[in-house]
């Protein structure tokens, strides 16, 4: 679009994601350790899973199962453990295409990492779907320092997500 029409286009992120600090993770009164599954959404939930547990020296089992909504998240587990098909288990493209793969192992109890706006759909279908699950809040939205932006004019502004749009009123 840029050459095409002669534009200058800036990308400029409105937001970021931050991890929670380990105090704010132990006030959540969460034990890691009695779960045997997590459900990543994102490669974000992982690996903010990972650093909290390491933050707390929680040592996560071998028998821990995970559950990822994309292949591509079960690829990025590499990073963190040894990637073995009886325990890493994945849907398609959404969420909605993991509940059938949750539905054979309907007696796990599920850790599902999470940021702090998680979309209602999510825990909606876990309780529809009947599954024993907590919901652990392990990175938030935040923000970005927009004062740089202050004498810059646009003639358009394209946001990608109701956050972005929240950031732009809190910077301007």
């Amino acid at each position: 679009l840029a050459s095409k029409h002669n534009l200058k286009i800036d990308f400029r992120p409105f937001i970021h994601v931050e991890g929670v600090d380990v105090k704010d993770f132990r006030t959540q009164k969460i034990n890691i350790l009695d779960h045997s599954a997590v459900i990543f959404t994102s490669k974000n939930a992982a690996d903010n899973f990972f650093r909290i547990c390491e933050e707390t020296r929680t040592t996560v089992p071998e028998s821990m199962k995970y559950f990822c909504v994309s292949e591509a998240i079960a690829y990025y587990l590499q990073n963190y453990v040894v990637y073995r098909k009886r325990k890493i288990f994945y849907g398609g493209t959404t969420f909605r295409d993991l509940i059938e793969v949750l539905k054979k192992h309907k007696s796990e109890n599920f850790l599902l990492p999470c940021i702090d706006d998680l979309k209602p759909a999510i825990p909606e279908l876990l309780d529809n779907l009947g599954v024993k699950y907590t919901k652990a809040v392990l990175y938030k939205t935040v923000s970005s320092d927009l004062s740089d932006l202050a004498d810059v004019n646009y003639d358009v502004l394209v946001f990608y997500s109701p956050s972005g749009i929240k950031s732009l009123f809190e910077n301007f």
